[in-house]
C-alpha cells in the first residue's frame, strides 16, 4: 500500500521550497472514472478501424490476433506496469514529468513533458475536433445516407467539409465553427468543475460504447450476411460485388491472398496495435485527483490495457470470421492503394462501423453507431486538456513556468488560466489542421515513443534513486529484482524496436505521415526549445536567490 512522502515546507533559510504546499485540487477521481479516461484515450474503436483498413493489405503474412496479444501483454507489464508503480508512489498532478525529474533527472523530465506538453496543446487537442469533424462526423453521415438510401445524409456530409470565402479567407468554416464550439464546450465544462465533467464522462462513454457493442454483435451475429449486403450496396452504387474484391485486388498487384503465416510481418502491426493499447498513463496524469492511487491506478491502467486488447481482438476476430482472412486483406489493400475502384459513396472508407451498418436498416442503430464513433474521435480533446493543464500545474509548482499556469480557483477547484490557454491553442491548431490537412501524425507517435522510453528508464533506476519512496509503493520484487526495474527494461526494449519501425520501415512511415521529414524536424525543434526554457527558467530564478535543484529533490505537494 502507498503511504504519502512528507514534504518540507521550506528552505533551510526560511524560503518556501515550491510555489504553494498544496496544488488547490481535490481527490474525486474514482478508479472507473480513471478507467473510462485511458479506455477513451486508447480509443479501441477507431483504432480497430485503421487496423483492419490498412495493416492486412501492408503485411497480409501476419496475424493480427497474435499482434493483438502481443502488443496488449507487452505495454500492459511493461510500460503501463512502470507507470502504475510511479502513480501508486507519487500520485500527483502531471505525472510523468514528476516520476522522470525526481527518479532520472529535473531536465529529463522537464524536455519529456514540455515535449508532451506541447504536442498536447498545440496539435492533439485541435487534432481530435478537427479529426471527428472531417473524418468521423462525414463518415456517419455518409454510411447513413448510402445505408439508408436518403441522400440527404450525404449532402450535410459534402456541406460539412465544403470551402467557403469569408472575410477573403476561403476554408472549410463549417469544421471550423463546430471545432470552436466542441473546444470551447469542453473548456467550459472542465472549468465549471472536474465534477460535473466525469459524470458527462460516463455518459459519453455509454454511448461510445453502445456503439461499438453494436458493431461487433452485428459482426458477430449477421456476419453471414455480409456478402449480400455488400453486394446490394455495390450494385446500388456502381462499385465492387462481394465478390469482384479478392479478383479486383490481384489484378492491382496484390499477392497476399493465402499468406504464409510471417512473424515478421506480424511484428510489423505492432504499431497499429500500439495506437490503442499504448495510451493507458493519462490516469497517471491526474495522480493528485484519483482516489486510493495505490490500487485505482494498476486497476485503469494495466486493466485498462487488458481490457481494451481483448476488446480488440474480439473485434477483429469477429470481423475475419464473417468476411474471411483474404477477403478482409484484399479490401486493405484496395484501400490503401486503389480506393476509387471501391466505387463507394462520398469516398467512404470501408471500415467495420460501414460494413457493420450494412447489416441493419434501422436508422436508431444507425444513428448510435454513428455518433458513437464520433464520440470516440472527439473525446480525447478533454482528455489531453486534462493532462496538459496538470503538466503546467506541476511545472509551475517547480517555479519553471510562471505561477499563474498552476493557479487553481478556490471555487471550481480547476486551474482556469490553463484550461482556457489549451482552448486557444487547440483552435490555433484546429485552424491550422484545416488548412494544411496532410499535417502528420508521425511526429506526435514518435515524441510519445521517445517520452514512454525516458519513462521506462525512470521506472529502472526507481528503486535505486528513491528507495523509500519505492517502498512506499509496496517495493514488488520478483526473484529478487524489483519489478518495476524489470518492467522498465521491457519497456526499453519494446517501445525501441516500436520506434525503429515508425522511423524506417516505409509502409508504417507512409501510413502515418506524408510529411515524415518535417514530423522529425518539428518533433527535434521542440526538444531544443524546451532546453532553452529550461535553462533560461534555472537562470531567472537564481537571480531571485531560488534554486530550483532543492525542489526536484523533493516530491511536489498535493
Amino acid at each position: 500500500m502507498a503511504s504519502d512522502v512528507s514534504l518540507p515546507s521550506d528552505f533551510a533559510g526560511g524560503g518556501q521550497l515550491f510555489v504553494r504546499n498544496a496544488t488547490g485540487l481535490v481527490r474525486e477521481v474514482s478508479k472507473w472514472d480513471a478507467l473510462i479516461m485511458n479506455t477513451l484515450g486508447m480509443n479501441v474503436a477507431l483504432g480497430a478501424i485503421f487496423l483492419l483498413l490498412q495493416a492486412p493489405g501492408d503485411f497480409p503474412g501476419g496475424n493480427m490476433l497474435l499482434a493483438i496479444g502481443i502488443g496488449t501483454l507487452v505495454m500492459a507489464f511493461t510500460l503501463l506496469w512502470v507507470y502504475s508503480e510511479f502513480a501508486s508512489a507519487m500520485p500527483r498532478a502531471g505525472g510523468d514529468y514528476v516520476f522522470v525529474s525526481r527518479a532520472l533527472h529535473p531536465i529529463a523530465g522537464w524536455l519529456m513533458s514540455w515535449s508532451q506538453g506541447l504536442w498536447l496543446i498545440f496539435f492533439w487537442i485541435g487534432f481530435n475536433a478537427w479529426f471527428a469533424l472531417t473524418f468521423a462526423a462525414p463518415v456517419a453521415m455518409t454510411t447513413l445516407g448510402a445505408v439508408t438510401g436518403h441522400a440527404g445524409w450525404i449532402t450535410l456530409s459534402n456541406d460539412l467539409l465544403a470551402k467557403h470565402t469569408i472575410i477573403g479567407i476561403t476554408t472549410q468554416w463549417w469544421v471550423i465553427l463546430f471545432g470552436t464550439v466542441l473546444t470551447f464546450g469542453f473548456a467550459a465544462l472542465l472549468i465549471y468543475g472536474s465534477r460535473s465533467y466525469w459524470r458527462v464522462q460516463k455518459w459519453l462513454f455509454a454511448i461510445a460504447g453502445v456503439g461499438i457493442l453494436l458493431v461487433a454483435g452485428l459482426l458477430l451475429f449477421r456476419g453471414n450476411q455480409i456478402a449480400q449486403s455488400w453486394t446490394t450496396f455495390a450494385t446500388s452504387n456502381k462499385g465492387l460485388a462481394f465478390n469482384n474484391i479478392i479478383p479486383a485486388a490481384k489484378a492491382a498487384g496484390f499477392t497476399g491472398n493465402g499468406a504464409h503465416f510471417s512473424l515478421t510481418a506480424t511484428l510489423l502491426m505492432l504499431p497499429w496495435v500500439f495506437f490503442v493499447v499504448g495510451y493507458a498513463q493519462g490516469s497517471a496524469q491526474i495522480g493528485g485527483e484519483v482516489k486510493r492511487a495505490s490500487r485505482s491506478q494498476y486497476f485503469a491502467m494495466v486493466g485498462g490495457v487488458l481490457i481494451n486488447g481483448a476488446v480488440l481482438a474480439f473485434i477483429v476476430w469477429a470481423y475475419q470470421h464473417a468476411v474471411g482472412k483474404d477477403w478482409a486483406a484484399s479490401l486493405s489493400y484496395l484501400n490503401n492503394t486503389s480506393s476509387t475502384k471501391l466505387a463507394l459513396p462520398g469516398a467512404v472508407p470501408p471500415g467495420i462501423n460501414l460494413i457493420a451498418s450494412l447489416l441493419t436498416g434501422s436508422v436508431p442503430l444507425l444513428l448510435i453507431i454513428g455518433v458513437g464513433f464520433i464520440l470516440w474521435a472527439l473525446m480525447g480533446t478533454p482528455l489531453s486538456t486534462l493532462q496538459a493543464t496538470r503538466y503546467m500545474l506541476a511545472w509551475s509548482l517547480d517555479r519553471v513556468v510562471p505561477k499563474q499556469l498552476g493557479q487553481v480557483s478556490d471555487t471550481f477547484h480547476t486551474p482556469i488560466k490553463a484550461i482556457l490557454l489549451c482552448a486557444v491553442t487547440g483552435e490555433i491548431a484546429l485552424f491550422a489542421l484545416v488548412q494544411i490537412p496532410q499535417a502528420s501524425l508521425l511526429g506526435a507517435l514518435l515524441a510519445q515513443i521517445a517520452a514512454f522510453i525516458v519513462v521506462s528508464i525512470a521506472g529502472i533506476l526507481f528503486p535505486y534513486r528513491l528507495k523509500a519512496v519505492w517502498e512506499s509503493a509496496g517495493g514488488r520484487r520478483i526473484l529478487g529484482v524489483p519489478a518495476v526495474t524489470l518492467a522498465g527494461i521491457g519497456g526499453v526494449i519494446a517501445l525501441g524496436v516500436l520506434m525503429g519501425e515508425f522511423v524506417f520501415n516505409s509502409s508504417i512511415s507512409a501510413t502515418f505521415a506524408v510529411t515524415r521529414a518535417l514530423s522529425l524536424e518539428f518533433m527535434s525543434g521542440v526538444i531544443v526549445l524546451g532546453a532553452i526554457w529550461y535553462v533560461v527558467a534555472w537562470r531567472l530564478n537564481a537571480r531571485k536567490g531560488v534554486n530550483l535543484a532543492l525542489a526536484y529533490r523533493e516530491i511536489p505537494p498535493e
